[in-house]
């Protein structure tokens, strides 16, 4: 496998940011390697590495099996190859006590903690992707109607939108901001030489971190994303309605990232205490 050609692969594709991250890591590994003599056994032990949970090696599978494909068409012997379908383990989400536990440990008299709040409870209103925060810019913003517009996953606009408690923390935030020059994008870095400049995926992922930290968990921006769907769910919102202001193409992923949901969820909506009510 030669760089050059991958590099072909990845360009006649529409793939996201973090795709092509990712791809582009595991054909890395390959890259030397004898692929065009591959069998299906060859495909299968490359990506059985002993360091990769079944998610990495299903990314892994399917990168290789697309490149094989487009490189040497459907003939290509390892394309025979089949991996057992494993179901996810549960993933992480925040309850609603801890989502509130999370907005309120933000200190809004430093311009770090003005930002951080009002990214966290973007995030949460609108389930905004980890490269979609990042990407957000000002013009795009619309505090007096409440939503957002953004380049999202496909190459597509989507939008979002947001509370008028959200509204206020990202007034609140501008009033703190400090772009460097011909920065548009609403959150901004603290981080000494790249202070003023747009937030990185990395970067954005070591902020979220941190707040898992002061609060005794781990944390991620798609946990965060989770949240919204689940939370969404859990307050009354329609499938059909989180599927739209979540941006999913079908309603199958809504109920993917609402998989955490359990059965005390239904607690207020029990028939009995909804009928004794009502009377």
């Amino acid at each position: 496998m030669k760089r050059e050609r991958v590099e072909r692969f990845l360009a006649s594709h529409s793939y996201a940011a973090n795709t092509l991250h990712r791809y582009r890591h595991v054909f890395g590994l390959a890259y030397g390697l004898p692929v065009e003599d591959w069998q299906a056994c060859d495909l299968l032990a490359f990506v059985s590495r002993p360091e990769w949970g079944s998610a990495q090696r299903c990314v892994a599978f399917y990168a290789l099996r697309a490149y094989l494909r487009w490189r040497w068409g459907d003939n290509h012997p390892a394309l025979l190859a089949k991996i057992p379908a494993v179901k996810s383990k549960k993933q992480r989400v925040l309850t609603a006590d801890l989502a509130l536990r999370l907005l309120a440990s933000f200190d809004t008299s430093t311009a770090a903690g003005s930002r951080d709040l009002a990214l966290c409870a973007v995030a949460l209103d609108t389930g905004l992707r980890c490269s979609e925060l990042c990407r957000l810019a000002l013009p795009d913003v619309d505090l007096s109607a409440r939503t957002l517009q953004v380049l999202v996953k496909g190459g597509q606009w989507g939008i979002g939108i947001f509370s008028e408690q959200t509204a206020f923390y990202i007034d609140g935030w501008l009033s703190w901001r400090m772009p460097a020059p011909g920065v548009e994008t609403v959150f901004v870095s603290f981080q000494h030489a790249r202070c003023g400049c747009s937030l990185t995926r990395e970067g954005l992922q070591g902020i979220v971190k941190r707040w898992g930290v002061r609060l005794g968990i781990k944390l991620s921006p798609h946990d965060l994303r989770r949240t919204f769907a689940t939370l969404t769910t859990i307050f009354g919102a329609p499938s059909r309605v989180v599927q739209e202001a979540g941006r999913w193409s079908s309603i199958t992923m809504v109920e993917r990232y609402t998989g955490s949901l359990n059965a005390s969820a239904i607690a207020p909506y029990l028939p009995v205490s909804r009928l004794l009510k009502a009377g």
